[in-house]
Parts: structure tokens; C-alpha cells; sequence
């Protein structure tokens, strides 16, 4: 005959076992998952990969993100993305790609962002969501010294030289008379066949134009007026809001305590903000 207490006793064993076991897989089932809890807002946010924020660029974007002399990933856009990714308690992990292919990965689950100097258009987000702009600029024409080319005027019949895939690049494409459109993969490149006299005119983002050429000795100005502004902001996949609006708090506490001006004046010498 079986002891009533001792079948008691087994039911509460079982029960204590079935409890630890669905706490185990609970348990394995969080650890697995790349779903972050957004700080400080709390709301829910993925990842590509559990526990960092991988930021995209080209690589190619002097003194925002450029690889230096040890072939190290760097520049303003590579400190942003540390920053950001510090502010929502992740691991920065910046990667390059080129420019215009950034949001077709982007929206391929490739990376969580592009921190890559990118400008919201109308086309942009259609496909995408960006967050509140990082930093604020303008489009300027650059001629080599003693050009003739004194503002957007001067493009008539002139061989004009845009990096690809780039607002300037659109911006060139809508001007009337222009003779010719020569298209880079790098602002530097057409900087620099702008100083050789291949291409009579450049249109650049204005601190891209003067940092580049003040670093590689180029006899090249800036002409007229800025052409539009140009404000940075940071691309987002559509399917992920949470992670856009958890950004935009890590930008506001950056600008707060100071991390933002500091990054700024490291590659500047002035708040770009």
C-alpha cells in the first residue's frame, strides 16, 4: 500500500522540478535573443548582434570616417558611434561599405545604423527612418585659385566633379548648362583632380572641402554662397523605431555632457552641432 505522505512529497518534487526546469529555458531563451531593452526609455530595440551597435560608413568620407596611416578605421562619424553606442549601453562595432550601398544593407539586416555623413531626402526615407541630425553643414562650390568660377553662375559649359551616389551629386544633375558631370567614389579624388585642372569645379560639403584641402596642400577654394544645407542625421531600418528613438536620447545626452563637443573640436577645432 502506498504512504499517501510519500506520493504527497513526490508531487511537490515534481512540481519544484518542472518550476526549475521552465526557469532554465526561460533563462536560455533571454540569453539568446538579441532584443535589447532601450536605455533610459525602456522600451524594446534589436540588434544585429547581441550587446553592440554596428555602425556603417564608407570609409572613404576624410575627416568624418577614413582609414589612417595603420589602416584603422577612424574620424568624427567612428567617434559618434562609439559615443551613441556608450549611451545605449552597447559595444561600438563601425564597418565599411561602399556609400551607395549602405541602405539596401542596412534594410538587409547587414548593421543596426549608418553613421556615415548622410543627408535625409525625400528618396532616403522612403526607405528608411532617420533620427534627429548629428550635424549641420552646407554645399559649396570649390575651384582651383585663380579660377574664373566665382558661384553657381560660373557652371556653364564647366566639367563638374560630385562624389557618387551623394546629395551633391543630385544637386549637380538638376543645374542647366553644366557641360559635363564627372562622378568619384571619394570627394578627395575629385578634390584632387580639381587641383591637377581635370575638372574645372567640385561641389563638396563645406568642412569636407577645407579639411581636405588644407591636408593635402591643395590650391583650392571655396566660391560664393553655400548652394543648401546639408544635415547629417542617422539612418535606421523602419522596422526598428525603438532603436531610432533610443538614439535620439544617446544624441541629446552626448550634447549634454559634453562628449559631442569634444569629438567636434578633436576633428574640427569648432562645434559642428
Amino acid at each position: 500500500m502506498n504512504n499517501p505522505h510519500s506520493l504527497i512529497g513526490m508531487g511537490r518534487r515534481s512540481i519544484v522540478a518542472a518550476t526549475i526546469v521552465a526557469g532554465l529555458l526561460v533563462s536560455v531563451s533571454a540569453c539568446s535573443s538579441t532584443e535589447v531593452k532601450a536605455k533610459p526609455s525602456g522600451t524594446a530595440y534589436t540588434t544585429v548582434e547581441s550587446g553592440k551597435l554596428t555602425c556603417a560608413m564608407s570609409g572613404q568620407y576624410r575627416p568624418f570616417n577614413f582609414f589612417d596611416a595603420s589602416n584603422k578605421l577612424v574620424g568624427f562619424d567612428v567617434d559618434i558611434c562609439d559615443a551613441v553606442a556608450k549611451g545605449l549601453g552597447l559595444e561600438a562595432a563601425p564597418v565599411t561599405g561602399p556609400f551607395t550601398t549602405l541602405i539596401a544593407g542596412l534594410n538587409s539586416n547587414r548593421f543596426d545604423v549608418i553613421i556615415g555623413s548622410m543627408a535625409s531626402t525625400e528618396e532616403r526615407l522612403k526607405q528608411v527612418d532617420f533620427t534627429d541630425p548629428y550635424y549641420s553643414t552646407g554645399a559649396y562650390i570649390f575651384v582651383k585659385e585663380g579660377s574664373s568660377i566665382k558661384d553657381v553662375t560660373g557652371l556653364a559649359n564647366s566639367n563638374l566633379g560630385v562624389a557618387l551616389g551623394t546629395t551633391f551629386e543630385k544637386y549637380a544633375r538638376t543645374q542647366p548648362g553644366v557641360g559635363k558631370i564627372t562622378t568619384y567614389s571619394a570627394t578627395v579624388d575629385a578634390l584632387k583632380d580639381l587641383d591637377a585642372g581635370r575638372v574645372d569645379a567640385v561641389i563638396s560639403q563645406g568642412f569636407i572641402g577645407k579639411f581636405l584641402a588644407k591636408g593635402a596642400n591643395l590650391k583650392i577654394v571655396s566660391v560664393g554662397s553655400a548652394l543648401f544645407p546639408d544635415i547629417a542625421a542617422i539612418p535606421v531600418s523602419k522596422k526598428n523605431p525603438a532603436l531610432t528613438a533610443a538614439i535620439n536620447k544617446a544624441l541629446v545626452k552626448i550634447r549634454g555632457d559634453g562628449t559631442y563637443a569634444k569629438i567636434s573640436m578633436k576633428w574640427f577645432g569648432e562645434e559642428i552641432s
